[in-house]
């Protein structure tokens, strides 16, 4: 099974391990990232930090996490601003972001094909914007 060379992500085919998706087939962001690279962590976090930054510039709303992990997230924010700031694919920030935030699979793919994602294309997201995504379009349940 082929998924691409080195970090050329311009022919994805985005997967999701049956066992990662919960009764509403929603997966953390990260575990589909890693799943659709087959399992390379350094590709998924490469691929996690090219998906925040598109979901975030597209203001893409239907990302959920749970209460805990948003409070996780917040104070996390609050001790650290690098959190929303630093998705640059090396950061292991990208990594604590992505596996707390979950998306319907099956929303999230039509998603990525309506908006154009482009996998070698590099998403970055303003400062201001992404602080107003994580406040303002992330669902808490």
């Amino acid at each position: 099974m082929s998924f691409f060379v080195a970090s050329d992500f311009s022919n994805l085919e985005i997967r999701a391990e049956s066992s990662d998706l919960d009764e509403d087939q929603f997966v953390s962001l990260w575990n589909l990232a890693a799943a659709t690279v087959g399992g390379d962590a350094t590709l998924a976090r490469n691929l996690a930090s090219k998906f925040l930054g598109f979901l975030c510039k597209h203001r893409y709303g239907l990302l959920t996490a749970s209460p805990m992990d948003v409070k996780y997230l917040d104070e996390w924010f609050e001790r650290d601003n690098s959190l929303l700031f630093d998705w640059k694919p090396e950061s292991d920030k990208v990594d604590v972001v992505a596996q707390h935030v979950h998306v319907p699979l099956d929303h999230f793919r039509k998603f990525l094909v309506d908006h154009k994602f482009q996998g070698d294309k590099n998403y970055s997201p303003r400062r201001a914007d992404r602080v107003d995504w994580f406040t303002n379009d992330w669902n808490v349940g």
